[in-house]
């Protein structure tokens, strides 16, 4: 199971970064402006953010994750596919926007299932683990977006690219509809599943996504501290990320006048190293959550402590990064390839910080929906820093310098706030 879940994370990196490669030839083919691409970049997270709640909804009330994520699969694929015929349109960007926005809308349903998927199968101290070794299979996806998108469009040009990368998702979905499982098979024990209400069972999905909203305890997610603190720190990782993704190869292209090729090789080192980081962090952090004592109430403080110390890492060490680059952008690629792998890298701490924190402070029920909620508005945040970028780049004739700086003060905001507000005591049940 762990095997398909990381196979569909990868594979959706895949098709997300794929217009971070093929955009320079976009561009330069249909005239496009660093606003404009900033606007397509961003039309992805509008159609992510859009559906990220009701994603949420679905999931904590069908009880079938992994039907909800095929289904994912399958729209975002068809939406790949479509992208080429989309940008090609005449009179009219509206098609590739809503191309974009589809692939978004599908891509959402990946997090709030793989959330509730893992809470079935992996006991309590793995979770940062088994996360984090998910997660690599985004990492994964994004170092094969940038190696092998330039090959291919080599020979078939950037409308093969989208049609070969949807056409690869329809096929991921043979196999995962023969082996995926929303639940182990007996004798594997992870913790005690939430049984449904048989009379809720019997309702239609629409009217049970009803009564769910009328259960959500909206209340109390607004009035904690440490799902406040999860918001905030989702908002500033996901402005650092969604930037990172939209624009690395760009600045490698109008910095050092590589083209699409080059542009997207010294956008891969930063990608592996982000891989590494979440795995190494996720290992870490179940290490020391197990030398703890059982005392719940030690154990709680020492869960506290730990999210805190990798959040704090994962956000100061890439704002250190990103204010060196943004004081001298290196005259040599391979410098600042060498900062912005130290900043993705140590960022990909987040999954022993704020992304582990989501199954500690709500169960089964709530794990996904809760993680929905603090998606919303970071997406919403990512998404403005993706088009901020672009406007910043063309009001300052490409300076990259204000970029980065921008991005090194809100890892730093994002550092404070997680650390003032977040505690990990289970408060969603």
């Amino acid at each position: 199971m762990f095997v398909l879940l990381w196979l569909i994370a990868c594979l959706s990196a895949l098709d997300r970064v794929a217009m971070s490669v093929a955009i320079l030839p976009m561009s330069m083919e249909l005239g496009w402006t660093d606003t404009t691409k900033g606007a397509i970049s961003s039309l992805f997270s509008v159609g992510y953010g859009l559906c990220i709640i009701p994603a949420g909804l679905v999931v904590s009330t069908s009880g079938r994750p992994i039907v909800i994520l095929a289904t994912g699969v399958l729209i975002w694929s068809i939406a790949t596919m479509a992208t080429p015929a989309a940008a090609t349109a005449t009179g009219t960007m509206l098609a590739l926007l809503a191309a974009r926005a589809a692939v978004g809308a599908g891509e959402s349903v990946i997090i709030p299932s793989l959330q509730t998927l893992l809470i079935h199968w992996t006991t309590s101290q793995e979770k940062s683990r088994a996360l984090a070794a998910v997660y690599s299979g985004f990492h994964v996806g994004t170092i094969s977006a940038y190696i092998i998108s330039p090959l291919i469009m080599a020979q078939v040009g950037w409308k093969g690219l989208f049609e070969v990368y949807g056409a690869m998702g329809l096929v991921v979905l043979i196999p995962w509809f023969m082996y995926a499982q929303d639940k182990p098979l007996a004798g594997f024990v992870s913790k005690p599943v939430l049984t449904r209400q048989p009379a809720l069972l019997k309702q239609p999905l629409f009217e049970q996504i009803s009564t769910t909203i009328q259960e959500v305890p909206w209340k109390e997610f607004l009035q904690s501290p440490g799902a406040w603190a999860m918001l905030l720190a989702h908002s500033a990782k996901n402005w650092g990320l969604y930037n990172s993704l939209a624009w690395t190869p760009t600045f490698f292209a109008e910095s050092y006048h590589l083209d699409a090729h080059d542009s997207a090789l010294f956008s891969v080192l930063p990608s592996i190293l982000g891989a590494v980081g979440g795995v190494a962090a996720g290992t870490a952090a179940d290490y020391f959550l197990g030398r703890a004592s059982t005392d719940e109430i030690c154990l709680a403080a020492r869960r506290t402590n730990l999210r805190k110390i990798f959040q704090a890492i994962a956000f100061l060490g890439p704002a250190l990064a990103l204010g060196a680059l943004a004081c001298n952008i290196p005259e040599e690629p391979g410098l600042a390839q060498a900062f912005l792998m130290v900043s993705v890298g140590l960022q990909a701490g987040n999954v022993a910080g704020f992304e582990a924190g989501t199954q500690e402070k709500a169960g089964e029920k709530w794990a996904g929906l809760l993680y929905s909620l603090t998606s919303l508005p970071a997406v919403i945040v990512g998404t403005t820093g993706v088009y901020v970028t672009g406007r910043i780049l063309d009001a300052t004739g490409q300076d990259w310098s204000m970029v980065f700086a921008l991005n090194a003060c809100i890892n730093v905001v994002g550092a404070i706030a997680f650390t003032i507000l977040y505690d990990s005591k289970r408060e969603f049940d």
